[in-house]
């Protein structure tokens, strides 16, 4: 059984209150620093990866506001063009509080010999000469009902 570590910038009672409510154990912990000899890569995509990396895998979660999406849904590349029916009805589904949208960034800190093993198998890119790219790297969005964070944390 793997361990999943969550921070959230909510009061730590009413976080572990509303995992419990779907079911999640939590417990008060810090997350581990990175042990040397391990180094970080950029995740491009939320599969899970198999417990044999050995590796501590930090995804950061932040809620984009609806503003934010519904603008980012509805823009129009091409002025002349309309907007395509599925970014619509995802815009009414994110306006009826149907779905959310989620900003997701994923930093896979392991081994040089395992990360040449994963990269097979997930798109990792990792950071060689730029140490500040794991800090500034861009937020990727995913829709709730997609699942794609619940299949990364449950996996």
């Amino acid at each position: 059984m793997g361990v999943t570590y969550f921070e959230s910038d909510h009061d730590v009672e009413d976080a572990t209150h509303q995992l419990a409510l779907a079911g999640i154990h939590g417990s008060w912990s810090s997350v581990p620093s990175p042990e040397t000899g391990l180094r970080p890569a950029i995740a491009l995509h939320l599969e899970p990866l198999d417990a044999a990396f050995r590796a501590i895998d930090v995804v950061e979660l932040r809620r984009i506001p609806l503003s934010d999406a519904t603008a980012a849904l509805m823009r129009r590349r091409l002025p002349w063009l309309r907007s395509s029916q599925a970014k619509r009805d995802a815009c009414l589904r994110l306006l009826r509080e149907e779905d959310a949208v989620i900003g997701w960034r994923r930093i896979v800190w392991c081994s040089v010999a395992a990360m040449r093993i994963a990269r097979a198998r997930i798109r990792l890119r990792p950071v060689v000469f730029d140490r500040a790219a794991v800090d500034r790297q861009a937020l990727r969005w995913t829709y709730v009902s997609d699942g794609a964070i619940e299949h990364w944390a449950f996996s």
